[in-house]
C-alpha cells in the first residue's frame, strides 16, 4: 500500500489548487498566528469550501480553544484537526471530528497517549516552535513508536524530496507530512518540489 502523504502549510488558494492536482492524500492548513504559514480563519472559510479539493483537509492548531475551533472546522469544511499541545481532545471526539495529535517520539509522556486519537504526528522537538521546524527528528525513536503503536503514525520534521525515501525505509510510517521541505518561501509552495516529493513516496 502507498504511504499516506500530507502536504502541509498551504496558505494560498492557488497553491491549494496546484497541490491538489498532484493528488496527495491530505492537505494541511496552519491556524497558529505565530507561524509564517498561518492562514487567517476568515480567509480559510472564504476559499477552502469552494476549492473542490479531493484531499483530506486538516487544520493544524496549537493549544486550541475547542468552541472556536469546532466552529471553524464546520464553517471551513475541515475533515480533521491536528492538535499541538497538552489539551483535552474530548470536545472534538464529542463533536465527531477526527483528531491527530502531534507528539515527539523521543520525549513522549503519558499525556501524549491520553484520549482517543485517529493518528499520531511524530514531529521534531524544539523549544521555540511547537512544530514546523524543518529539522529532521529522531527516526529511530519514531520507528519504535510505529512498531509499538496501534494508531497510525505520520512522520514529520525535516522531510524533503531528497530524504523521504530514506525516511520511509528507516521508519516505515503509515504516513508522511511535509511543509517547509517543498516550499519556495514560507507559506508558498514550490510545485515542482511537491511533485517530486509525491513521486518519491509513490515509487518506493
Amino acid at each position: 500500500m502507498d504511504v499516506f502523504i500530507k502536504i502541509c502549510g498551504i496558505a494560498h488558494p492557488h497553491d491549494l489548487e496546484a497541490v491538489s492536482a498532484l493528488r496527495p492524500d491530505a492537505v494541511g492548513f496552519v491556524l497558529w498566528p505565530k507561524s509564517p504559514r498561518c492562514v487567517r480563519p476568515e480567509d480559510l472559510v472564504r476559499w477552502l469550501p469552494a476549492s473542490g479539493t479531493k484531499a483530506l483537509k486538516v487544520g493544524v492548531f496549537v493549544e486550541p480553544e475547542p468552541v472556536a475551533t469546532i466552529d471553524l472546522v464546520r464553517r471551513a469544511g475541515l475533515d480533521a484537526v491536528q492538535v499541538h499541545g497538552a489539551v483535552s481532545l474530548e470536545p472534538y471526539r464529542v463533536a465527531g471530528i477526527p483528531v491527530w495529535r502531534a507528539v515527539y517520539a523521543d520525549r513522549m509522556g503519558p499525556d501524549d497517549m491520553s484520549g482517543r486519537v485517529d493518528a499520531l504526528v511524530a514531529d521534531t522537538y524544539s523549544k521555540e516552535l511547537p512544530g514546523g521546524t524543518g529539522k529532521v527528528g529522531n527516526w529511530e525513536a519514531v520507528r519504535a513508536l510505529v512498531q509499538a503503536s496501534t494508531i497510525p503514525v505520520v512522520l514529520a520534521g525535516g522531510l524533503h524530496p531528497g530524504n523521504v525515501r530514506s525516511a520511509l525505509r528507516a521508519v516505515n510510517p503509515w504516513g508522511v507530512d511535509v511543509s517547509s521541505g517543498v516550499e519556495a518561501a514560507p507559506g508558498r509552495k514550490n510545485i515542482d518540489r511537491v511533485r517530486d516529493f509525491i513521486q518519491q513516496c509513490r515509487n518506493t
